[in-house]
C-alpha cells in the first residue's frame, strides 16, 4: 500500500516447457513425406541426440493448418533439450518411438556500464553479431553427425547433403563399401569439403 493506494506488480511468466511423443520411421510411409527424399530414423534421431549434446539453443517451430489448409496458430519458440529417450516397440517393427522435453531458452545478457567521476552513466550501444559469416571449407565429421545436420548447421539448409556428398563421393563411398551401411553414411573424423554458403 502506497499513499493509501494499492500496487498491483504483474505476474512475470516462467520459461515454457514442451512435451512431446514422436515417431521416427525406419521404412517407408505414405505419411512420412521428406523434403529430400526419405531419411531413416535412426539418422534423425542420431541428429537429435547430437544437438542434444551439444547443449546449443535451436527453435522448435511448428506450422499448423486446418482440413482445408487454412494455416492457424504457429509455435516458433527458441528452446534446449531437457530430456530425449528413444524407445523401440517389437510389436510396431523397426520404428524408434522418442519422448521429448524441451525447455524454453532465453537469452542471458549484461549491460557493460562505466561511469565517469562527474557522476554522469554512459551506456556503450550493443553489438551487433557480423553479417560476413566466414566460409567453411572443411569439416572434421564428430560422432552423431549426419549429412543432413552437417548441411543445416554449416550452410543453413539441410536439403543440401547432397552437394557435400557429391564433393566427397570417393571419401565416403570407400568407407561404405562392403559395411553394409547406407550411401550417406559418414564416420567420425572424416575430413569432409564443404560448398559455399
Amino acid at each position: 500500500m502506497v499513499s493509501g493506494g494499492e500496487i498491483v506488480f504483474p505476474e512475470i511468466k516462467g520459461l515454457a516447457e514442451i512435451r512431446f511423443s514422436a515417431l521416427l520411421p525406419q521404412v517407408v510411409y505414405p505419411f512420412a513425406v521428406y523434403k529430400s527424399g526419405f531419411v531413416l530414423g535412426g539418422d534423425i534421431l542420431q541428429g537429435l541426440l547430437n544437438l542434444q549434446e551439444s547443449g546449443k539453443p535451436f527453435r522448435f517451430i511448428v506450422f499448423r493448418k486446418s482440413s482445408g489448409g487454412k494455416p492457424l496458430a504457429s509455435t516458433n519458440i527458441k528452446t534446449v533439450f531437457s530430456e530425449i529417450r528413444s524407445r523401440e516397440d517389437a510389436t510396431e517393427g523397426r520404428d524408434i518411438y522418442i519422448d521429448v522435453r524441451l525447455s524454453e531458452y532465453r537469452d542471458f545478457a549484461v549491460k557493460n556500464v562505466s561511469v565517469n567521476p562527474l557522476g554522469d552513466v554512459k551506456v556503450p550501444p550493443p553489438r551487433r553479431p557480423a553479417d560476413n559469416i566466414p566460409v567453411v571449407n572443411r569439416y572434421y565429421v564428430n560422432r552423431y553427425d549426419t549429412l543432413w545436420m552437417i548441411a543445416h548447421k554449416l550452410l543453413g539448409d539441410g536439403s543440401r547433403y547432397k552437394e557435400i556428398y557429391n564433393l566427397n563421393k570417393n571419401l565416403i563411398d570407400n568407407k561404405n563399401e562392403g559395411n553394409g551401411t547406407s550411401t550417406y553414411t559418414i564416420f567420425p573424423e572424416q575430413n569432409l569439403i564443404i560448398p559455399k554458403r
